[in-house]
């Protein structure tokens, strides 16, 4: 029998999966067919890894029956957008309700030399509600640790500015030392979770996270050693256990529960319990879309905790993932990537502003507080996460930042949207998917040629300015490219394939003015090439130039 109890304001519990697509989350997939795929995605598929669209389709569909059946007494929201289309700059803009784009954070590697400033990040005002807090699994929101490089480096009497490339070539027994001290996942203490808002830390600042044998874990401030066990399930006891040193105690808890889980390398294989529900010629498609399920047995344990425990009417569960999918055919010849839906029935994929980057699952569940339940057309963010808990928890959302309160939409009198709009800038790479195919660079080069971009939307329309395209880069544009805008109707074409800015310039300028007026306050990047930011500043020129001609 379900035990209830009373308590003040609600849980929350927010669990983000790493590079899950639009597509890949079947909870959406009940009208999707095979020919919403997305053709140059596809002809890869068919020539690289031959797996059964028909599959990947059916497996999609049928590996989270937990967030489904969740999402019948929830709000699912069909036009949910991240801040951006890259893991960190996303988890920042998240942390701190605000786009990130206003701290300088346009790629990986500004948040991963700048990182959060001390304050920002909102669960501090959970904290301040008395909330018992915990972050568990991925961080990358904050620099490195180099002191311990420095350190290791200097024992052995070598060069203590030595990069890490240097030493992985020259001295492989230091790197192996160095990746053993939990160092490649370490964080300064400034950006530390036990700084910025968080009683307690069980997880990695680093970009992904091995499924087993991970080195990069940290708890609290000490490295957590290896962990050995796959890291879905064990992430998921740490937050069960600290559910459990809580749940007798007077005050609510927030817990980020954010999972490794579907970041590459995703060639390791899942659990036989998670795998043996997936049978097709694939072990590549049966494997990624076991490590889905594993996320989503997980979820299933927490829900019946919180059951069994008198917890779950008065917790508020948010899901979603910080970007589109890696999505992919052959990647670089050692890495798969994330199969198909992918990001289905929009183009494009992590990394780059075609919707399929930026584009994500959100669901939103507390039995307690959802009234009005089913599907949500409103236009929000992840930016909105935060400010919700902090509404539904009794404080006051902070002023002057990006992110809303969707609490608003919870009851059925409440309003249908909480924004007019949304944008976004930054880096517009193929690096990160299929794209990288059409490049004569790869995935680690093609990035520092990749153009800039800045997009909006409001209403059914996207605008979006990408910048110039070098030449010898891209096979479809060899002789390279000067700067354009373009703009779509996305109800009628979610898929981005007709271009409407010469047949609706009005629509273009009154777009335009809303991503000129709301990006004013864009601080210039410490990591990112400077005349790549500045090309997105300059567009405003280019546009005044292109009314007129």
């Amino acid at each position: 029998e379900e035990k209830v109890l009373e308590q003040k304001g609600p849980n929350v519990i927010f669990i983000m999966m790493d590079d899950l697509g639009y597509g890949q989350f079947g909870i959406f997939n009940d009208t999707l067919t095979t020919q919403d795929y997305d053709p140059f995605f596809v002809k890869l598929v068919d020539s690289l890894q031959g797996y059964s669209l028909a599959k990947s389709l059916e497996f999609s569909k049928n590996a989270m029956p937990t967030l489904r059946k969740l999402s019948t007494n929830g709000i699912l929201f069909n036009r949910a957008f991240t801040s951006s289309s890259l893991c960190a700059p996303s988890r920042a803009g998240i942390a701190t309700g605000t786009s990130q784009n206003k701290w300088g954070l346009y790629t990986n590697m500004d948040v991963e030399k700048k990182g959060i400033e001390q304050g920002t990040h909102l669960a501090e005002n959970l904290k301040k509600l008395q909330y018992n807090t915990a972050h568990i699994g991925k961080w990358h929101i904050g620099a490195r640790d180099r002191k311990m490089v420095v350190d290791i480096l200097e024992a052995k009497g070598l060069d203590a500015n030595m990069k890490l490339s240097s030493i992985h070539k020259n001295y492989p027994e230091v790197a192996k030392e160095i990746r053993e001290s939990g160092y490649i996942g370490s964080v300064v203490t400034e950006h530390h979770p036990l700084n910025n808002g968080f009683d307690y830390y069980y997880g990695y600042n680093h970009w992904a996270s091995d499924y087993y044998n991970a080195t990069n874990v940290w708890e609290n401030f000490k490295h957590a050693g290896k962990q050995i066990s796959y890291n879905t399930d064990t992430f998921t006891d740490k937050t069960l256990e600290f559910i459990a040193s809580k749940k007798n105690d007077d005050h609510p808890f927030y817990i980020q529960l954010h999972y490794h889980a579907v970041h590459d390398s995703i060639e390791p294989t899942a659990p036989k319990k998670y795998l043996d529900k997936f049978k097709s010629d694939s072990h590549h498609l049966n494997n990624f879309y076991a490590h889905v399920n594993g996320v989503d047995a997980n979820i299933k344990r927490i829900i019946d905790y919180l059951r069994e425990n008198g917890l779950y009417e008065n917790t508020m569960l948010v899901f979603t993932s910080d970007n589109g999918a890696m999505s992919a055919g052959s990647y670089d010849g050692h890495k798969t990537g994330s199969p198909l839906p992918g990001n289905a029935p929009f183009s494009g994929h992590k990394g780059n502003y075609y919707q399929g980057g930026i584009r994500v699952p959100l669901l939103l569940h507390w039995p307690d507080k959802i009234h009005q339940m089913g599907i949500s057309n409103a236009l929000v963010s992840t930016l909105d996460i935060l400010p919700t808990a902090i509404d539904a928890a009794g404080g006051r959302v902070p002023y002057g930042i990006d992110g809303k309160s969707l609490l608003p939409l919870f009851d059925e009198s409440g309003p249908e949207e909480v924004r007019e709009s949304l944008i976004w800038a930054g880096i517009h790479s193929a690096a990160w998917g299929f794209m990288i195919q059409n490049s004569t660079k790869d995935h680690g080069s093609e990035r520092e040629h990749a153009p800039p971009a800045w997009a909006v939307i409001q209403g059914d329309y996207l605008l979006r300015f990408t910048g110039e395209l070098e030449p010898e880069i891209y096979l479809d544009n060899m002789e390279g490219r000067a700067p354009i805008f373009e703009l779509y109707n996305l109800k009628r074409d979610p898929a981005e394939s007709i271009d409407l800015s010469d047949s609706i310039p009005e629509k273009v300028l009154r777009l335009a003015r809303t991503y000129f007026k709301d990006s004013k306050d864009f601080a210039p990047p410490p990591e990112w090439k400077l005349e790549k930011w500045e090309e997105l500043i300059n567009s405003k020129n280019l546009l005044n130039d292109k009314i007129k001609g």
